[in-house]
């Protein structure tokens, strides 16, 4: 039987660490924990329930991410977000796939609580995540946000059944929080696109992310919570788009 290593990465995360890690500590065989200088009692709390924490800055979620799997000692990844975790159901399929091993990587349905409500509608779910896979037959691509693991040609890839419980969102404050910080990294990511581009993309992405989240998505059954989110959605794609407008003038600026 193959073993498995759980990675997550952190910064300041000591009211999620303790319940991601015991959530999967009956799946998994080890711990790595890849923290970039948490100023809380992250560390601590990981490594009281025995995880290995490897302390490293921050530079965007692909590479950390890449980082995380080499740093492990298995070929077996399991990687969860501080955030996460895995229901019983979801726990079961692990077992079962950690013994039969009839793929190189498996997806799982993401559920995430928004409010403290679980949501299904926005598009949120459901959010099938490759989380669990072989290190030899794939890997984390190099996305600085919004980063996915590729698995290698002709790699096998199966879904697990049960959710990955995702409680990324305890009230929109955080949301905001995670709007502003994500848009920074994907507005340098599009900085590189024309001028024209990038001003279509300001005025019409906003438009379209919440017609499609709040009308065809069906927000619009989860009442406030559907409205809320389709809004911050449409807001996330003008600051992202707007940051690289003015990014984009003011290095305009700098060069003459």
């Amino acid at each position: 039987m193959e073993k498995i290593s759980l990675t997550i990465i952190t910064f300041n995360e000591a009211e999620n660490i303790r319940d991601c890690i015991i959530s999967a500590k009956e799946v998994v065989d080890e711990v790595i924990v890849i923290d970039s200088y948490s100023t809380d009692r992250t560390v601590g709390i990981a490594e009281s329930l025995g995880a290995k924490v490897i302390l490293r800055e921050f530079d965007d979620y692909g590479s950390i991410k890449r980082f995380s799997t080499k740093s492990a000692n298995y070929d077996w990844i399991l990687s969860l977000d501080a955030d996460e975790r895995l229901s019983q159901a979801l726990k079961d399929s692990i077992l079962k796939a950690k013994t039969e091993q009839s793929a190189d990587g498996y997806t799982m349905n993401r559920l995430t609580y928004y409010c403290g409500k679980p949501i299904k509608s926005c598009g949120w779910y459901p959010d099938r995540k490759l989380r669990f896979f072989h290190r030899k037959k794939g890997d984390w691509n190099k996305k600085p946000v919004h980063e996915s693991v590729e698995m290698s040609d002709g790699s096998r890839v199966g879904h697990l059944q049960g959710d990955l419980i995702h409680f990324s969102f305890p009230d929109v404050s955080e949301h905001i929080r995670k709007v502003n910080k994500y848009s920074d990294i994907k507005s340098q990511e599009v900085a590189g696109y024309s001028p024209m581009k990038i001003a279509f993309k300001l005025v019409m992405n906003p438009i379209w992310v919440f017609f499609k989240m709040y009308i065809l998505k069906i927000g619009i059954t989860d009442g406030l919570r559907g409205f809320t989110i389709a809004s911050i959605s449409a807001f996330t794609e003008f600051m992202t788009y707007s940051k690289a407008w003015l990014y984009k003038a003011k290095k305009g600026r700098n060069s003459l």
